[in-house]
């Protein structure tokens, strides 16, 4: 931690290890995730936690929804590792949950689990959620939902930003691909954000794992929004093989035909839709935007 970013984060992390009556010396480096500085907080007179402060000083706080979504999953039967608080330190967000030791055992088909996990998600009731779970378009899911389509078609023009940086080349292809998702009748709901094995502790090969990391959490098609980050994964990253994208998409119930141009569609909408809120929110990531977007719509058959 030696840029001013870390340096935060290290005054951050200070702060609360004072509030736990902890100090560097209880602390073990967590490894696995770059979104996080994350740690595990020894405490022989207590229950060992974890504390999570952002690597980018800019990110927004996410904490809020990772503390609501986790606590929601709970109520449902999902098993969580819960979160004891969150809050601010000079600034810089924190969050503190507590540690779940992992068996070491593997966990049994882990992306049928994923894929479930996802449905299970989608049933939880949106009572209450904080704002922030929500798009721009407001607090009702499915005209928020038409909302955002209606908003990516109607950008889509010849004097779109996006188009002259190269994010895209055809506009009529992706209107094609887009007006469809604004027209179906998609049952609305949580999405985890995030569902992958990383974010998933073994309690044994039979017991159902542990489910963490919540700060990606939104609302929107379900499983339809969970699906599309895997499918992304699987169709233009080359992270997940067909076969665990197959179980995953089998268990959430999304396994016709059918179905995979519907996810192509969705990725195709994210892609360009990320890109634009990057122009908006965060130019100093654009450029990286406009080169995924425009290399993921190579990938999908939807520009040159």
């Amino acid at each position: 931690m030696d840029d001013d970013g870390d340096g935060r984060a290290r005054s951050a992390l200070d702060a609360v290890l004072r509030d736990l009556g902890a100090s560097w010396s209880d602390v073990e480096p967590l490894t696995g995730g770059s979104v996080n500085h994350t740690v595990r907080v020894r405490r022989p007179a207590g229950v060992d936690v974890v504390v999570r402060v952002p690597v980018d000083p800019l990110r927004e706080d996410e904490y809020p929804v990772e503390a609501w979504a986790s606590a929601a999953a709970e109520r449902v039967g999902i098993a969580v590792a819960r979160v004891l608080r969150h809050g601010h330190h000079d600034g810089t967000p924190f969050l503190v949950s507590e540690y779940v030791e992992p068996d070491p055992r593997p966990i049994t088909e882990p992306w049928r689990r994923l894929g479930a996990a996802a449905r299970a998600i989608g049933t939880i009731a949106l009572v209450g959620a904080p704002p922030s779970l929500f798009s721009r378009f407001g607090n009702d899911p499915a005209t928020a939902w038409r909302a955002h389509v209606a908003y990516d078609v109607r950008s889509l023009d010849g004097d779109d930003p996006l188009l002259q940086a190269g994010a895209y080349t055809s506009a009529s292809a992706l209107r094609a691909a887009f007006e469809p998702l604004g027209i179906r009748a998609f049952e609305q709901g949580l999405a985890h954000g995030d569902l992958a094995p990383r974010n998933l502790l073994s309690r044994g090969p039979d017991a159902a794992p542990v489910v963490i990391d919540w700060g990606a959490a939104e609302v929107g098609p379900t499983p339809w929004t969970d699906a599309r980050r895997v499918f992304g994964w699987w169709h233009l990253d080359g992270e997940v093989s067909e076969q665990e994208f197959g179980a995953f998409a089998a268990a959430a119930g999304l396994g016709e035909p059918e179905d995979l141009r519907t996810l192509g569609a969705m990725t195709a909408l994210h892609l360009v839709d990320v890109t634009r809120w990057a122009r908006e929110r965060r130019p100093d990531q654009y450029r990286e935007y406009v080169t995924a977007s425009r290399r993921g719509l190579r990938r999908l058959g939807l520009s040159d």
